[in-house]
């Protein structure tokens, strides 16, 4: 049986416990980027781990390696690891930040709990990542999946949609249920990146933090987060003014928004191709980020 590695076991008051998965629910590194900035900003102390062995394909999750001059220097395996935040002055949290296990949802899912479970965790939060067809021109959609129907209304006084979704699920949903059943309540925040901006989007991440700093009623600096927002949408829009046929895409997909207030999925002629969407967009933003370390 799978346990739980603690390097400490903190002695915490009922914390919120916030999750955030690399991998399948992590579309434009929202999750990710969200977790990490929290783990910052909080300077949070890691706690606990689960062991990572019997829950990914090696072959489709690969250790990373660090070479130099034909010396191996490191070896990176991943990590699912538990980190706490102690603050007189707000609430105690307890964030998770791992990949989406590949095998044996249930055995990881009940060491999430149990864990929550230990620490008299009274609710949970999970940050997620999704594409959808949304212009970048219009504020980031956040959507909110809850657990329990006294949640409905705090998701609807904050403004998140509510999610409306049939098909494959992620960890996230599998976990709400879990924690339903045993009796803890759960939210899962989703931040809806466009389609066709197929790369770390600080924008929408920004987004989904503001509004789970508002649900917690806590406040963290996100100017650097802001800052980051506005260049971002600088240079999505330089791009955009160099190619008439994204720009017929976005316009589409803002008339789409303005008569519905929902996102809807266009046909395929309106959506063009994947690569003319999602490479362009790409190679022109890692040309940016490579001219700003070299200017650097």
């Amino acid at each position: 049986m799978e346990e739980i590695t603690y390097l400490e076991k903190p002695n915490l008051n009922k914390p919120y416990l916030i999750i955030g998965f690399e991998g399948w629910p992590n579309a434009a590194e929202v999750s990710s980027f969200a977790l990490q900035h929290l783990i910052d900003s909080f300077k949070a102390k890691k706690f606990a781990s689960i062991p990572t062995e019997n829950f990914y394909q090696i072959s489709s999750l690969r250790p990373m390696a660090v070479i130099k001059e034909g010396r191996l220097l490191e070896l990176k395996f991943l990590g699912n690891h538990f980190y706490y935040v102690k603050n007189p002055l707000f609430h105690n949290f307890i964030l998770f930040y791992g990949t989406e296990p590949h095998l044996q949802w249930n055995i990881f899912a009940d060491l999430v709990l149990d864990l929550a479970e230990k620490f008299d965790v009274p609710q949970i939060f999970t940050i997620g990542g999704t594409y959808d067809y949304i212009p970048h021109t219009y504020p980031p959609m956040v959507s909110a999946l809850f657990n329990h129907e006294e949640l409905r209304e705090k998701v609807i006084e904050l403004g998140l949609g509510l999610t409306e979704y049939s098909g494959p699920i992620s960890i996230h949903t599998f976990i709400l249920e879990k924690a339903k059943k045993r009796g803890v309540k759960a939210v899962s925040f989703w931040g809806h990146a466009p389609q066709y901006l197929q790369t770390r989007n600080v924008k929408v991440a920004c987004s989904v933090l503001k509004k789970l700093m508002e649900w917690i009623k806590i406040e963290i600096d996100l100017s650097e987060l802001e800052n980051a927002s506005h260049y971002f949408e600088e240079q999505v829009n330089h791009l955009v003014e160099q190619d008439p046929k994204l720009q017929e895409i976005i316009s589409k997909l803002e008339e789409v928004y303005k008569r519905s207030g929902k996102i809807s999925h266009p046909s395929h002629h309106e959506e063009g191709t994947k690569e003319d969407k999602v490479v362009y967009i790409q190679a022109f933003l890692k040309k940016m980020e490579d001219e700003e370390k070299k200017e650097g």
